[in-house]
């Protein structure tokens, strides 16, 4: 009888298209090595991220001043987007203590309120079947997946984007004024995280509100306009803190090469954009529903905008959006939905429909496990990282309070997983004359890898290598010669400032 009910329960969850199966399964699958260590595919990313939540304690929780680990002498104070994610991580650590699963945590839990609000709006743009497919595709999908439990805010800007759009379609809808409020309030909050969503939430609202007319009702554009007037505040405020300081995540100012617009005219940003987006984010076989889906939809429906509005964005900001994947992230929400609608209209068409549905699944989701696998979460093993090696070599050698020389470009993993703080320097930009100013400013030692410079790029320049080995480890006036990384076998090194 037990088996019979139990089995009667799976039926209708299934049958009935029902939420709750997808959200299990993509909280499964987000939780897959969710001890792992700042390490791995975007570790600067996530050990930037980490180490202003961690600072946060030191500070007390004082939300207006984020702290980074490459403050030098300095106290550290970093011009930085709105750090709401790292805020609520920091909290976290307050509660519980310091643990990077925790962090992760959190990022799964908006992963998976993405997922529920996805489904909403989706059945409420197409209807239930195709919201329940879209929603399963995001859920496996290995880009979707794997930033949905990363320590970075995309996860929580992700849910604050889908929230907001589908908070929207549910105002136009009923016309209740607190849906158009939290609507607005995820907007703002959203565009504070990251500014890009200005466009890619923005352009499908103000679309949608012209299509129902409402583009003449001017007491509307208050809610816009706070968001600028929000935003700018925070930005300026946060424009002096990195003034103060010197340290900067390159927002603004004419140093920055996030709007080298010169790239649109390179052919090789559009066939790496293309390619990626295919290969990574759907894994050639996501592509044939949306392109069935594609040809029967207006260019006016609220998932096509999307689509063109991410890549919209991908102009504005073309060097960021080329080089990390993660700016293609807000395409899954619109385009998943698509995929959802494509795999219906193909299943129904199709005479073999349980044979269809089997291998099509089969093949995407041993695809994606495949991927996240191969290029996630073995990137995440701290045996294949040099910089952990290193980082334990820090801890071991070093006091808490000695700031250290990191010779790994501008990648702060190393400084954050050995909890030091200091200076991020290329192996290039050391001499003498250098490092005795660093010394002069309190540093106490300088720490490298001779297999990596950024975790992520190999030391394969010989002569720069060479030079820096002559250096670091000839100098008996300036260093100490006899620490750690001057003989053949040490992969690691890590030397005493006189």
């Amino acid at each position: 009888m037990i088996y019979r009910n139990f089995r009667l329960s799976l039926y209708n969850l299934l049958g009935n298209f029902s939420i709750w199966p997808i959200i299990l399964i993509g909280l499964f699958i987000r939780l897959i090595n969710i001890n792992a260590p700042v390490i791995g595919i975007h570790s600067w990313r996530q050990a930037d991220t980490a180490s202003i939540a961690k600072n946060f304690l030191s500070t007390n929780l004082n939300f207006f001043q984020p702290q980074v680990n490459w403050s030098g002498s300095t106290n550290g104070l970093v011009e930085c987007e709105f750090p709401l994610y790292q805020y609520l991580v920091a909290s976290l650590y307050k509660l519980f203590g310091v643990n990077e699963i925790f962090a992760r945590l959190l990022s799964v839990i908006f992963g998976c309120l993405t997922l529920y609000f996805l489904f909403r709006l989706t059945k409420r743009v197409f209807n239930v079947e195709v919201a329940w497919w879209g929603t399963f595709f995001y859920a496996i999908l290995p880009i979707s997946v794997f930033y949905s439990r990363t320590i970075q805010p995309e996860s929580l800007m992700i849910f604050l984007g889908i929230f907001s759009l589908e908070r929207w379609v549910e105002f136009l809808k009923i016309n209740n004024k607190f849906f158009l409020i939290a609507s607005w309030i995820s907007f703002t909050l959203a565009v504070l995280i990251k500014v890009l969503p200005l466009f890619w939430i923005g352009i499908p609202i103000l679309i949608s509100a012209y299509q129902r007319s409402l583009i003449f009702k001017y007491k509307l554009y208050i809610f816009p306009i706070l968001t600028i007037l929000i935003s700018f505040f925070w930005y300026s405020y946060s424009y002096k803190l990195g003034q103060s300081t010197g340290l900067t995540f390159g927002l603004w100012g004419s140093d920055t090469d996030r709007y080298s617009w010169l790239t649109l005219l390179e052919l090789r940003f559009y066939l790496d954009l293309l390619f990626r987006i295919i290969f990574r984010n759907f894994l050639i076989i996501g592509i044939v529903p949306i392109y069935f889906s594609i040809q029967k939809l207006a260019i006016n429906n609220i998932f096509i905008v999307g689509i063109l509005s991410v890549l919209l964005t991908g102009f504005i900001n073309p060097s960021s959006f080329a080089i990390h994947e993660y700016y293609q992230l807000p395409i899954m929400l619109f385009s998943c939905p698509l995929m959802g609608l494509g795999f219906v209209r193909l299943k129904n068409n199709l005479y073999k429909k349980k044979a269809f549905i089997t291998i099509f699944i089969s093949l995407l989701f041993v695809a994606s496990l495949l991927m996240l696998k191969i290029d996630y979460w073995d990137m995440e093993d701290p045996i294949r990282q040099p910089v952990w090696a290193t980082a334990q070599m820090i801890k071991r050698n070093t006091e808490k309070s000695d700031l250290i020389i990191s010779v790994t470009g501008g990648d702060p993993t190393l400084l954050y997983l050995s909890d030091r703080k200091g200076w991020l320097v290329s192996p290039i930009s050391i001499n003498d004359q250098k490092i005795l100013e660093w010394k002069n400013d309190g540093a106490k030692y300088i720490a490298g890898s001779w297999e990596v410079i950024e975790s992520y790029n190999k030391f394969k320049d010989k002569n720069v290598k060479s030079k820096l080995i002559k250096l670091i480890c000839s100098d008996p006036y300036l260093l100490d010669t006899e620490s750690n990384g001057c003989t053949n076998h040490d992969s690691s090194y890590l030397i005493n400032i006189h």
